[in-house]
């Protein structure tokens, strides 16, 4: 059961560009308006120890009532696989946490296709690495998303991508 009314996609200029860049790679991503969707395109590159491209943007602190089980992504893909991630706070200091957490889906080349994402299939990592101790999920505390592909999702290990999405929104219990 889907929410059916809170799409998070949302403009194009709510989102922020996070590349390997941060971390001295030269990866290019940017995120623009395609008709119905979002398009997030770049070129994953290996030079400099990079590998991965991302795009993220805040979330109004409650956001929907109730306790959504996890995400749905609706994509029209290129075959590559790419993440969904999560950005949360920390309930005692309400800060972001400095880990976030993350689930893959698959896309088809040219293909509209759909993902259920729940809570369960989301892992804690900081930096790549994971976080074995993180708490699970509570949809309370999601304070961003972003969407996100690295050199072990795609399917050349580098090169050209595209993903234009055309809805993000919470799932239903």
């Amino acid at each position: 059961m889907h929410s059916g009314s809170l799409d998070l996609i949302g403009d194009a200029a709510a989102w922020r560009i996070v590349n390997d860049g941060v971390m001295g790679g030269v990866s290019s991503s940017r995120v623009s308006r395609a008709g119905d969707a979002l398009r997030f395109a770049g070129e994953i590159s290996l030079a400099h120890n990079g590998g991965f491209a991302s795009m993220r943007r805040a979330l109004d602190a409650g956001l929907a009532g109730g306790e959504p089980a996890g995400f749905v992504v609706r994509a029209r893909g290129d075959g590559n696989r790419y993440r969904l991630r999560v950005y949360t706070r920390d309930p005692a200091t309400g800060g972001e946490r400095p880990f976030g957490y993350y689930a893959t889906f698959e896309t088809r080349a040219g293909e509209v296709t759909q993902a259920e994402l729940r809570w369960p299939q989301f892992a804690a990592t900081f930096r790549g690495r994971p976080v074995p101790e993180a708490p699970p999920v509570r949809f309370a505390d999601v304070i961003g998303i972003g969407v996100m592909i690295t050199k072990a999702d795609h399917r050349d290990g580098r090169g050209p991508f595209a993903i234009d999405l055309l809805r993000i929104e919470p799932v239903g219990p």
